[in-house]
Formats: C-alpha cells, structure tokens, sequence
C-alpha cells in the first residue's frame, strides 16, 4: 500500500480485510546534552512515522550505535526510549547494538491500522486547510546549544515538544484528514511539497501564523544555522514564491531540519477549527492553521505571504 513509489513517512502492507501492516525505522545523534532525554527524543521520533500515517505502533526493536567507554550512558538512554514505547502503547522487544565512535539511537517500529484507515501524505484536496501541531525551530536552535550559546528557557521549550508524542487521538482521527505528514529532516517546505504531487495542487503560507520556538532570531544572527537546514533551503526554495518583506530570517525557519517535528495536517474548512480545539485538548497548545491548500496553474508551487 505504500513503499518507495511515494515520500511516505513509513511503509505500508495490508495483511487482510481488516488489518494493515505499518513499518518504520530511524536514529539519530545526540542533540542534548542529557542521555536520558535525547532517548525519549529519538524515541519519539522514531514513533513518529507510525502516527503520521493514521496508524498505532504495535512493538518496536532498539537500535543503538555506541562507544564502549560510555555505557552507562547508553543505560540512560535505552531508559528515555523504552518509557516512551510504552507511553505510545507499544511493546518493546529486544533489538540490535554495533560499537561505534559517534552515539546514534533509535527505533525500528512496526504499527497497525485497519486499510482504510491509513493517511497518506499526498491525498491533499484544494480548499483544505492546513495545521502545524509544533513549533518550528529545533534545528537552529540545537546548534545553538552545541555551541553552548542556547539559552535554558528555549531548550527547555524545544525539548518539551521533541519529547511529547504525535500520538493523535482517535476523535481527531474520525475527522476527514485529506492528507498527514511529519516535520522532521526536511524542514516545513520539504514535507510540504511531498504533500503536494499533483500537478494542479500548491500551497499558501502565512508566516506570521507559523508557529516558532521563541528568541530563535538571536540564533540565526549568530550563524547558528544546521547544514541539513542550508541545504534544505538549496534543494526546495526553488519551489517557493514569497512576498518581498519576509526577512531572510523569516525564511530560513521554514526550512529548518526538525526532529521529533509536529504534524501537518490537511483538513476540510468546515474541520479545521475543531481539529485544532481536540489538538490542544491533547496538549499541541501551538497548534495553528497555517495555510491552504490552493490550484496553481504553473510555477511554483508553495506561496508564502
């Protein structure tokens, strides 16, 4: 139902009828200083994948890259990332450890859904409305931290939304969502154009909607500016059409390479608003609309205004 034909966030195959096999792996370096958080944040991340595409992870297996004089920790981060299975509801069953000289973690997870349930990230119809469930800025501002420059309050908000799961609840999901992405490596712009495959179909931004983790202008100032990021930038501005007084500042968020990112969803009008209501009952107290989806007639495909 969904492999390497499309950008789809995990791999999709139906069993039967009634059930749908989903299918997912990832990992990552550490991006805090703490062990035990950069575990929930892998973890998190990792699970991610499921949720995009309407599904529930089942159990998931640990993948762990790791030096040998730093084990105790690794103690801390397998802790991180088991506790977070089981807040998804999954089960975790074992796994695989290689010796390395760079820490990475991370999961591969397999999830459930009934066929017709699934949510793909290129069913997007014209009219929809779009929603941004996290802040952007994860990227931009864990480098700052790497170069000890991060001020503690922004951590502490970008950590919060990295560690919270993308786990929508099933009223949300009764809702008629077009179309279901996750922002992480490829910034806002990049997961937005994989939404936008058809050929009639574009987007409109409003960046003052958009919603940022706070005081991250400092940081961009000061070069604090992941490469991902740039080269997200280079890949997928070609794509975009912005007003002339969006700042470059203003720009380069949209790009910026999240992980453990929010959700993007796709929603009728007539839904938006209750999507938005059940995701702050869910704690995605940033959550806003961002846009809509629109018909382009040629020309790039995303507009930012």
């Amino acid at each position: 139902m969904a492999g390497f034909e499309k950008y789809e966030d995990a791999a999709v195959y139906q069993l039967s009828d009634k059930q749908a096999l989903v299918f997912t792996l990832d990992l990552i370096t550490p991006i805090v200083d703490d062990p035990y958080t950069f575990g929930q944040i892998a973890a998190a991340n990792a699970l991610s994948d499921i949720f995009a595409m309407g599904a529930n992870p089942l159990m998931a297996l640990n993948i762990v890259a790791f030096p040998e004089d730093r084990l105790d920790d690794l103690g801390l981060i397998l802790k991180g990332g088991a506790e977070k299975v089981a807040e998804a509801g999954a089960l975790l069953v074992g796994g695989h450890t290689i010796k390395d000289k760079e820490p990475k973690y991370g999961l591969a997870v397999v999830g459930l859904s009934h066929p017709q349930n699934i949510i793909y990230n290129d069913t997007v119809e014209e009219g929809d409305l779009l929603i941004l469930t996290k802040p952007l800025g994860t990227g931009i501002l864990s480098t700052a931290l790497k170069s000890d420059i991060a001020e503690p309050a922004a951590v502490k908000e970008a950590t919060f939304w990295m560690t919270k799961l993308n786990q929508l609840s099933e009223k949300l999901l009764k809702l008629p969502i077009h179309g279901l992405t996750d922002i992480t490596g490829f910034g806002l712009i990049g997961h937005l154009s994989e939404m936008l495959t058809k050929n009639k179909l574009g987007a409109e931004l409003r960046i003052n909607d958009i919603p940022v983790i706070d005081g991250l202008d400092k940081y961009i100032s000061l070069g604090m500016i992941p490469g991902g990021t740039k080269k997200n930038q280079e890949i997928y501005s070609c794509s975009v059409e912005k007003k002339p007084d969006i700042t470059q500042e203003q720009e380069i968020i949209l790009y910026d390479a999240q992980t453990s990112g929010g959700l993007l969803l796709s929603v009728s009008p007539e839904d938006a608003e209750k999507a938005k209501e059940l995701l702050f009952q869910q704690g995605f107290t940033s959550s806003q609309i961002i846009g809509k989806i629109i018909e382009v007639s040629s020309g790039r495909k995303i507009r930012i205004i």
